[in-house]
């Protein structure tokens, strides 16, 4: 009787160092997931009030006065879905030094004409004044280097 009360006993224990490790990581990755800084997807309205009023303004002349880094991407597209979560990271970095914008090809067809998108993904990054589409996954090193030569670097 002694032996089945003991393992009885170590069942238990191993149970709840098991369920006291899974609550430490679930709390882990929630704390992570609250810390990403939210990249917002836009329509051709959230567009025009947040980026360009192409309407308004015929030539380009941007709003606001941060960075900005426009995804064009699609949600079948496999490329788009691995360049996502380095996008996040690039956001999380420079939080409050850029914006980042996500938009949808198959849901805004005429947003991704005016920036002649043609594959995805294709990120655009935007200063003051201008604009330069880049084409195709990077791997973040890659990315961030693209943002810190169009945003971050001295010129």
């Amino acid at each position: 009787m002694h032996v089945k009360t003991t393992s009885k006993t170590n069942k238990m224990k191993q149970t709840i160092k098991l369920l006291f490790i899974s609550i430490l990581f679930s709390s882990a990755v929630m704390a992570q997931k609250s810390t990403n800084v939210e990249i917002l997807d836009l329509n051709k309205e959230t567009f025009k009030q947040k980026v360009w009023n192409f309407d308004k303004d015929k030539s380009f002349k941007r709003i606001g006065d941060l960075p900005i880094i426009l995804d064009f991407h699609a949600t079948w597209c496999r490329p788009c879905k691995m360049l996502a979560p380095h996008l996040q990271a690039i956001q999380n970095k420079y939080k409050g030094k850029l914006i980042i914008y996500r938009i949808d090809v198959d849901q805004e067809a005429e947003l991704a004409q005016r920036f002649n998108v043609q594959a995805m993904p294709t990120v655009i990054f935007m200063n003051k004044t201008s604009y330069k589409s880049e084409l195709g996954y990077k791997e973040y090193d890659e990315l961030e280097a693209v943002v810190k030569t169009n945003f971050f670097s001295k010129k």
